[in-house]
């Protein structure tokens, strides 16, 4: 899974060079590679998200729906639907805000206690924010070529998931994921197991319990008939006596 995501980084950051040595050329001419790239990220995120063991929680679900969203976007670019410059310009950027905001953490800015990478992350999360918000004024500025800052927003992003790569365990083989679930599932079984022996030994005992009290019942129900047998045998004694 990995590997998978470290080499769809890789094709990302290589298209983007490519998009920026080839500068001046139209959006057009290099959209099959944006989108066939696209597509392609896309599906790796798609399949590493549900795969994948995750450090973090829920990590696998944000990568899912942005492996979604990319792969969606790529096929509408592989498809011609965004042919112009602008067009694609826009798309970018929007892509560029709002990814750069969704990935940074509030406890990222403390930029003197935190770690190299973590410090790498923000700072590609701010160039994300900063490049998506300056391209929407691109044409009032430095009126810089699109096929250019569509070459830097996609190294970005391959730089971004280049790192997201790293908090990705490995997946584990089917057999060993396989015989860890029968694991699992026995130790379930035996945990259930043990709770049905301790409700069985505690209506034992309370079964006892019971048995004693009628015993004990049954006992002093004999003593009282006993004692008005003899009561009775007495009084008709005493009565033959009197006679």
């Amino acid at each position: 899974m990995r590997t998978l995501m470290l080499i769809a980084s890789v094709a990302m950051i290589g298209s983007g060079i490519f998009c920026v040595a080839n500068a001046s050329a139209a959006f057009l001419s290099v959209a099959f590679i944006i989108g066939l790239v696209w597509s392609f990220m896309g599906l790796i995120e798609i399949i590493i998200g549900f795969r994948a063991d995750f450090e973090i929680s829920r990590e696998a679900v944000t990568i899912v729906k942005d492996g979604v969203l990319m792969m969606f976007i790529g096929i509408v670019i592989l498809s011609g639907q965004i042919a112009g410059d602008t067009a694609a310009s826009v798309m970018f950027a929007m892509w560029m805000l709002i990814e750069g905001v969704l990935s940074m953490r509030f406890d990222q800015m403390d930029l003197i206690h935190i770690g190299t990478s973590e410090r790498i992350s923000f700072g590609i999360s701010m160039l994300m924010v900063i490049l998506g918000g300056y391209t929407f004024f691109n044409m009032a500025a430095f009126n810089l070529p699109a096929t250019l800052l569509i070459g830097i927003s996609m190294i970005a992003m391959g730089m971004r998931r280049l790192g997201q790569s790293f908090v990705i365990e490995y997946d584990r083989p089917s057999f060993v994921t396989g015989n860890e679930e029968k694991l699992r599932e026995a130790k379930e079984e035996e945990k259930r197991a043990l709770a049905k022996a301790k409700e069985g030994i505690r209506e034992q005992k309370i079964a006892q319990r019971r048995i004693k009290r009628i015993e004990e019942d049954i006992e002093a129900e004999r003593g009282v008939l006993l004692n008005a047998a003899q009561e009775r045998e007495e009084r008709e004694l005493e009565r033959r006596l009197n006679e």
